[in-house]
């Protein structure tokens, strides 16, 4: 089993969920930092704490596009908004071994203290760290980022005291209105360091677990893939052909981890794409490949800091790129572009061309292996990798 420290990784990759029309934001940092406040403020334990940071940090996993991003950005929730995309992320996450304790927090995070919710809670019978992120949650949609924060406290906390009662526990409102006194609480969410404060937060509450980085991969992979109907199951069809092959090239144990892990995380950067573009049924423009060029970049940058000691950025961020030096988005070529990442990227084109795309239908076994062997021969595939392929296909599809 491959371990990575899990609050780095979530703090790292969680990132990718905030990438909306207007770039990335710090939405789930902020969320995070706020319920940790708010939790110790309300005499959680560090056990509890930690959980509360691990809801917060993934809360909006169950969130796959652009647009319900936006609608979710609004302060007053719009029904199908509010539980689709809880119901989404209860789905995700009750799957993976690290998180699944937190699924029926992630289900309820936006149930009204008030009732009238599709799990039947109301008050006290919705979990504290439910509340506390649904509160928190929406102190952070109303921030406005173009005005100074300090400008904006009154309205804030006029809406949130509106909703006491009513959306929010009225006992946590009175204790974050409290809390949010003090101007250096406001000033902290909007700074540059949030992180930085959120890691000393951390450190005073837990001891740094480790966990399986595959099984935290495959909620981001869940994520990734939700974005388009046509690649439900790419990023877990990539990362079971990656290990496929790793094995068959001679790979130990652990790289054949690190193989899968790359491989459900190969596309995390393009969370950052709008929808339109990845479904889109012709040719794309200059502009609109443009944007599918960066999304390796993002990849890498998104893993990097979380795999410190690990070469899954490599691995994962570089399947664009080509032997010969045609590829993107680093233009790496030759020996730079380790075996790992050629293999995933041999595996990502085979598990494309296996599917349906919005441009083309999926492709049969000899049309796939054409299309492999010409890259092979115009200096673009590593031979072995492909070779290795294309030798067990059969068996590989009965994978």
């Amino acid at each position: 089993m491959l371990k990575v420290q899990e609050e780095k990784f979530l703090l790292s990759a969680s990132r990718s969920l905030d990438f909306t029309y207007r770039g990335l934001l710090v939405h789930h940092q902020r969320v995070a930092y706020l319920s940790l406040v708010l939790g110790q403020a309300a005499g959680m334990g560090p056990a509890e704490l930690y959980q509360l940071f691990k809801t917060a940090i993934i809360h909006d996993a169950g969130i796959a596009s652009f647009d319900q991003k936006d609608s979710l950005a609004k302060f007053e929730l719009e029904t199908e908004a509010r539980w689709e995309h809880c119901q989404r992320g209860f789905e995700f996450t009750r799957g993976i071994r690290a998180l699944a304790g937190l699924a029926a927090k992630v289900l309820v995070h936006h149930d009204r203290w008030a009732g009238g919710n599709p799990s039947g809670f109301e008050s006290s019978r919705i979990p504290l760290i439910s509340r506390i992120v649904h509160l928190t949650d929406r102190v952070n949609v109303l921030i406005r980022d173009d005005i100074p924060i300090l400008q904006q406290t009154g309205s804030i906390k006029g809406r949130i005291q509106d909703e006491a009662g009513k959306e929010f526990d009225p006992e946590l409102v009175a204790l974050l209105l409290e809390l949010l006194r003090r101007d250096s609480l406001w000033l902290d969410l909007t700074a540059p360091w949030l992180e930085d404060r959120l890691l000393f937060l951390l450190d005073s509450i837990n001891k740094k677990p480790q966990a399986d980085l595959v099984d935290l991969a495959r909620l981001f992979a869940c994520v990734v893939d939700a974005k388009s109907r046509f690649t439900y199951h790419h990023s877990r069809s990539v990362a079971a052909c990656a290990r496929f092959l790793g094995t068959a090239l001679g790979f130990g144990a652990r790289d054949c981890s690190l193989l899968e892990a790359a491989g459900l995380l190969h596309d995390l950067g393009k969370i950052t794409i709008p929808e339109h573009i990845l479904e889109k049924d012709g040719r794309l423009t200059a502009a609109e490949f443009g944007l599918i060029k960066q999304h390796p970049y993002y990849t890498y940058w998104l893993l990097k800091p979380a795999t410190e000691g690990l070469p899954l950025a490599q691995w994962a961020a570089a399947h664009h790129e080509r032997l010969d030096g045609s590829g993107y988005p680093f233009q790496l070529a030759g020996e730079k572009i380790p075996k790992g990442a050629r293999i995933i990227a041999v595996a990502d084109i085979y598990t494309a061309l296996r599917e349906e795309r919005p441009y083309r239908p999926s492709l049969s076994g000899p049309q796939i292996e054409k299309i492999l062997l010409e890259q092979v021969r115009s200096g673009a595939l590593d031979k072995k990798v492909v070779d290795a392929l294309l030798s067990n296909r059969r068996q590989l599809e009965l994978e």
